[in-house]
């Protein structure tokens, strides 16, 4: 049985009146591939529990009042250096038409999601944070920060200062939320100072003041640190799922410390936790800052949207996912596991595989191409098969072929048919020749490329040539190299005249 049916038979049995699946992310740069993990791990437990008539909803929570805590490799620094320290909803998009940073990335994002058939309801933090739902949440951490505290201690055998307090307030001077500390709390307001030097990477104002820690529609005054605010949202939207990346999960992770504040501070059942392993590119794991990586709309140049959710989808959620795009066979191997998981759906053949392209679709079910994505890419680089890759219906995946030719497939599947002739045709034996001059010949009485191809390999046995030989010489008639796509199929999407002239040429 599929991981995400057994889970949302364990949750049907316990009855819920809802079950509310939530994921969220901090839209802090560009955002990588491994994040989309966790929106489709979360998308298809959702899908499985209305399968499973469960009431259920969906959320995707963006984290726009977090701070810019490094600046991105591909944002320029005399622009952006400034903005350190502050909220992302305060920031201005690096690209116009975006009310702010956080909304620019969070939107690219979501577009990336929303393609691949994951659409859940959009929820911003700041939203949290004007509508008041979190200010009781925020009154209790101030009013118990010395049990939080020991929780924090316990958790991780340091003594933090007696001055700390659980709560990061924004500077109502400059803005700054990074370089603030609380030094006091009077059940009404927080007293603050905004240190110039607390930080090397951000500079404060050095202001200090007293203000409410309680936001309003108008004003957003502060946060949560984010560990207490994780389950602070647990609790005010009532989460009943929600899993994470196993170095959150991972004991002693935030996820533990999350749970114990959650259960001794918040009195709130934990969400039903889902630990998953990382999506990495090329062995290594990615960061939005740092650049490192492919983005989520970045990795959609590349791939379909069904091939990008195919490999989440059928990768075991305690399995790593390491997908490295430049190696030789692995993008064509994708679309090939793709292909065997359709067939075994639309035969009714292995049920696991058929539920994993079953859930791969993004929209209705639809039975993908039968030619191989290798010999795309082969058609993409041959002169006329615009007709033989529409009547197979193939455009769409022609796109992804032909950035795999360009980008990332070896010399040895990439080919050119050469303007002139190439020296290497001196080196051809005398019986290649031959085979070359009467292959020529006969090219005016074939019909199709299955019937050419039978006739190749007919005259290479009437001439006693291995088929080796004879596919090699015409390669190199053609192209220059002693290998490549299937030759009839080669020969007919180039110019008879070409071609015969070409032969002739290479016999002599």
């Amino acid at each position: 049985m599929f991981w995400a049916d057994k889970i949302s038979r364990e949750l049907k049995e316990r009855g819920l009146p809802l079950e509310w699946v939530d994921d969220m992310k901090t839209p802090s740069g560009k955002i990588h591939i491994g994040s989309l993990r966790g929106v489709v791990i979360h998308d298809l437990i959702y899908k499985a529990l209305k399968e499973h008539n469960v009431n259920v909803k969906y959320t995707y929570i963006f984290d726009n009042h977090d701070p810019m805590d490094d600046l991105p490799v591909y944002l320029p620094k005399e622009k952006f250096e400034q903005y350190l320290g502050m909220p992302l909803y305060k920031i201005p998009s690096p690209v116009d038409g975006y009310s702010s940073y956080a909304e620019y990335y969070a939107k690219d994002f979501q577009n990336v999601f929303n393609a691949i058939g994951c659409n859940p309801e959009i929820l911003w933090t700041t939203d949290l944070y004007k509508s008041r739902k979190m200010n009781d949440l925020i009154k209790e951490s101030l009013d118990r920060k010395d049990e939080i505290k020991t929780i924090y201690e316990e958790m991780y055998k340091k003594t933090l200062p007696s001055e700390w307090y659980p709560f990061q307030i924004y500077c109502t001077n400059c803005g700054k939320v990074s370089t603030t500390q609380v030094a006091g709390w009077d059940g009404a307001e927080v007293t603050f100072t905004c240190y110039i030097d607390r930080l090397k990477w951000a500079k404060g104002c050095g202001f200090s003041g007293k203000v409410s820690p309680f936001s309003d529609e108008k004003e957003i005054r502060g946060k949560l640190p984010w560990k207490i605010e994780w389950p602070a949202k647990w609790k005010v939207l009532g989460i009943t799922v929600e899993g994470a990346g196993k170095d959150h999960m991972s004991a002693g992770g935030s996820h533990d410390l999350a749970t114990l504040i959650c259960e001794r501070i918040f009195k709130y059942t934990v969400p039903y936790p889902i630990a998953y392993e990382f999506f990495l590119v090329g062995g290594k794991k990615m960061s939005s800052s740092k650049g490192r990586g492919f983005s989520a709309s970045e990795m959609l140049e590349i791939l379909p949207p069904e091939i990008l959710r195919f490999i989440m989808v059928k990768t075991r959620v305690n399995q790593a996912i390491d997908f490295d795009p430049s190696g030789s066979e692995t993008i064509p191997n994708l679309f090939d596991e793709y292909q065997e998981a359709a067939d075994n759906y639309f035969e009714k053949k292995n049920e696991d595989l058929a539920r994993i392209f079953e859930l791969s679709q993004i929209d209705k079910i639809e039975k993908p191409p039968a030619v191989r994505f290798k010999t795309l890419a082969q058609w993409v680089q041959m002169p006329n098969m615009e007709q033989e890759i529409k009547k197979e219906g193939l455009e769409k995946w022609a796109k992804y072929a032909r950035v795999w030719v360009d980008e990332y497939a070896p010399e040895s599947e990439r080919f050119l048919v050469q303007e002139k002739l190439p020296d290497q045709t001196k080196n051809l034996s005398a019986k290649q020749k031959e085979y070359l001059k009467k292959l020529s010949d006969m090219l005016d009485n074939t019909k199709n490329a299955e019937e050419l191809q039978a006739e190749i390999y007919n005259l290479s046995k009437d001439m006693n040539i291995p088929s080796k030989d004879v596919f090699s010489a015409i390669y190199i008639a053609l192209l220059g190299k002693d290998h490549g796509p299937k030759a009839a199929w080669l020969l007919q999407s180039l110019d008879k005249e070409f071609i015969k002239k070409r032969l002739q040429d290479a016999s002599v």
